[in-house]
């Protein structure tokens, strides 16, 4: 009972523990949660482990702070210094010189039309002729002042001409430096402008009638010319190698250096508790999530040891592997390879949600990449669609190299509506393309071993397995000729007919070849293996005959341990005789002793659990009855597969196959036809009999 008070307020609450009897600790359910536990535990462990610099780094700090150390970067990255490059956009804009349109025209017609005025007054009585004062308007396009002309025409002829002498001089020199027109107003360009400064009011007064722009401020020009040098400021991309000093002890954390601290894991504190919360709570949510869907869903190859320790092993040395890998090198881990082994090993659909749990789990370890997620996803799909199609190493090979490819656009894609770095972009591209070499190389190189290991059965090595120069296929080659030429037919057999119904075709070949090596122990008490006419269960009693014949599926096994044949095969061995009686010698048994048994006379079974076994329990029987036919025409042959397979059902030795009516009536008809294939009608030749 505890009890706890809290600001006045009291809360009673109890913990009992619960009694478990050995019986309940043992049972599956509790070692399948045992074993998710287990991996998903090892999981979180590692992903937790990545992100524990947001915790136990000491170096935190706030915008405003004094560092109270120097502080160094603890990895290298390519940092884009996106401040620096604001500051040079901003000296540029600042130093950009402005573009005009220049109108050299225009300062030779208002000095010609300056001279003309002063011309005419000189040399002409203003008062008895007014024509011309028309000409300089013409020449200068505004009207002069009445005013302006009056004082003008009061001077008398030297002063006139020290005036047009000195508003000329301005005027060529102010036009030839440049007078600027910019947002409706005019500006005289230095040193010209201090100069109108010294003029006389009377000469500024004549001056500004003459004054126009020869220089028109471009604005679009202007705009399109910084735009244009803009565009050419790459990316300040600063490559901060792991121990570089960012910070010295007594500077002052700036927003820019707080960026830079930023982006090599150093948070501030409120950052650092908020990504440390957001990442335990993101593999808990992943947690919940997957341990029910593998409870649920997949509790057969949880429960398989050998699947369960080989899926183990992939994910703690992938995830370690991306766990200690650089953030900008995290294209380069050879993901794939998990998938293909993943693939090969282990059921599709239990590959695939496998697959999904580890990227999902990777998010915090990549830095949360949306685009490396997304890639990998993708790819990932496509390739669970392609590697069913794949039946050699060197077509994994191949396979890796289309992820490869396929990822690498898919990245280019991304990157450039997303956005990164010009130089990390280039960068992860060519790690892409070396993970996609890697990735098809390395799976080949250790596949073997997790065959051998786990003793698991893949494609590969069911090819392995099938390569008839095999030392155990050999031996029964030499030992039980009859029994081995069976095997091939019933192989031949099974794999038409597991490949008519959608059924592991080259499992059910392999397997065949395997299923009756037992009989090698004692090959002369299996009729294809007499000679001669000669059997040596007429010299034995039905009951040791019994014994010897039921027990190959034993002898089998023992054999296929010893050279490390698959359980999946050995299991072949034993089903594919079922529970299925004896009936020859169960009959001449009991004319010796009436009160025989019946399951004294009858395989120990199991039946057939899949389709595969199935086919081969039926090929088996086939195989040997057709021989027994006089004629062999297809109507004969079919109508004795079906008593054959109608006495299998009947004895319930289909019941866990999971097969249908409408796939035993097209292995019938497969069946039927590769046996008539085998027992054509030969053509007699004249004077053959």
């Amino acid at each position: 009972m505890k009890k706890i008070e809290l600001f006045g307020l009291s809360l009673t609450f109890k913990i009992n523990k619960k009694n478990a009897d050995d019986a309940e600790l043992y049972t599956k359910d509790n070692h399948l949660k045992e074993k998710i536990f287990y991996l998903i535990l090892m999981v979180m462990v590692i992903v937790i482990s990545s992100k524990s610099g947001y915790i136990v780094n000491t170096q935190k700090y706030d915008i405003g702070d004094v560092a109270i150390n120097d502080i160094y970067s603890p990895k290298s990255i390519l940092f884009n210094d996106r401040d620096k490059k604001q500051d040079i956009i901003k000296n540029l804009m600042e130093g950009s010189k402005k573009e005009y349109i220049y109108v050299p025209q225009a300062g030779n017609v208002y000095i010609s039309g300056a001279e003309y005025l002063f011309d005419e007054i000189l040399k002409k009585d203003f008062k008895k002729n007014k024509l011309y004062l028309d000409r300089v308007e013409d020449i200068i396009g505004k009207p002069l002042s009445p005013k302006l002309i009056n004082e003008l025409t009061q001077l008398n002829k030297k002063d006139l001409a020290d005036t047009k002498e000195r508003v000329i001089g301005f005027l060529t020199k102010a036009y030839a430096t440049g007078i600027i027109r910019e947002k409706g107003s005019l500006t005289i360009s230095p040193p010209n402008d201090e100069l109108f400064l010294e003029l006389s009011d009377f000469d500024k007064k004549i001056v500004e009638n003459f004054l126009t722009a020869n220089y028109i401020y471009d604005e679009t020009k202007t705009k399109n010319s910084i735009a244009e040098k803009i565009s050419q400021i790459d990316n300040q991309i600063l490559d901060i190698k792991a121990g570089t000093l960012l910070v010295k002890k007594g500077d002052i954390i700036t927003d820019s250096r707080a960026k830079l601290l930023e982006a090599v894991g150093i948070y501030s504190y409120k950052k650092s508790l908020g990504f440390s919360v957001a990442n335990f709570l993101y593999t808990i949510i992943l947690t919940v999530i997957f341990y029910h869907l593998l409870a649920n869903k997949f509790k057969k190859n949880i429960l398989n040891k050998n699947v369960y320790r080989s899926l183990f092993l992939i994910y703690t040395i992938g995830f370690l592997a991306y766990r200690f890998t650089q953030p900008d090198h995290i294209y380069v881990v050879p993901f794939e390879m998990m998938f293909f082994l993943m693939s090969i090993l282990f059921a599709k659909d239990f590959a695939f949600i496998m697959t999904l749990m580890s990227i999902t789990f990777l998010f915090p370890i990549v830095g949360y990449d949306p685009i490396f997620i997304i890639v990998t996803f993708l790819a990932c799909l496509m390739g669970s669609y392609l590697i069913e199609k794949v039946t050699t190493r060197q077509e994994l090979i191949a396979l890796g190299m289309k992820l490869a490819v396929t990822k690498f656009f898919l990245y280019l894609l991304l990157t450039y509506f997303i956005g990164r770095e010009k130089n990390l972009i280039a960068l992860q591209s060519g790690e892409i393309v070396i993970s996609g070499l890697l990735s098809g190389m390395l799976a080949i190189a250790v596949l073997p071993y997790f065959e051998k290991t786990f003793n698991i059965l893949t494609t590969f090595r069911l090819l392995e397995l099938g390569d008839l120069s095999h030392p155990l296929l050999k031996l029964l080659s030499m030992k039980a000729p009859g029994t081995f030429h069976h095997s091939m037919m019933v192989a031949t057999l099974s794999e038409a007919a597991a490949e008519a119904i959608g059924a592991n075709a080259i499992f059910a070949r392999v397997a065949s070849y395997y299923h009756d090596i037992g009989k090698m122990k004692r090959p002369k008490f299996y009729v294809e293996n007499q000679e001669g006419g000669e059997n040596p269960h007429s010299k034995i009693s039905p009951f040791l005959s019994t014994l010897i014949i039921t027990s190959h599926t034993k002898d089998g096994n023992e054999l296929g341990r010893e050279y490390k044949i698959p359980r999946e095969i050995r299991d072949v061995m034993f089903e594919h005789q079922g529970t299925t009686m004896l009936a020859y010698f169960y009959n001449k048994a009991k004319q010796l002793d009436p009160t025989v048994l019946e399951d004294d006379f009858k395989y120990s079974g199991p039946i057939p659990r899949s389709k595969e076994s199935a086919i081969i329990m039926l090929a088996d029987s086939i195989e040997a009855a057709v021989r027994s036919l006089d004629e062999k025409t297809p109507i004969t042959i079919e109508n004795m597969l079906r008593r054959i397979i109608n006495s299998k059902i009947e004895d319930n030795q289909l019941s866990e196959a999971a097969l249908t009516f409408k796939e035993i009536e097209i292995i019938i008809k497969t069946f039927t036809k590769v046996l008539m294939s085998i027992h054509h009608v030969r053509i007699k030749y004249p004077g053959q009999k």
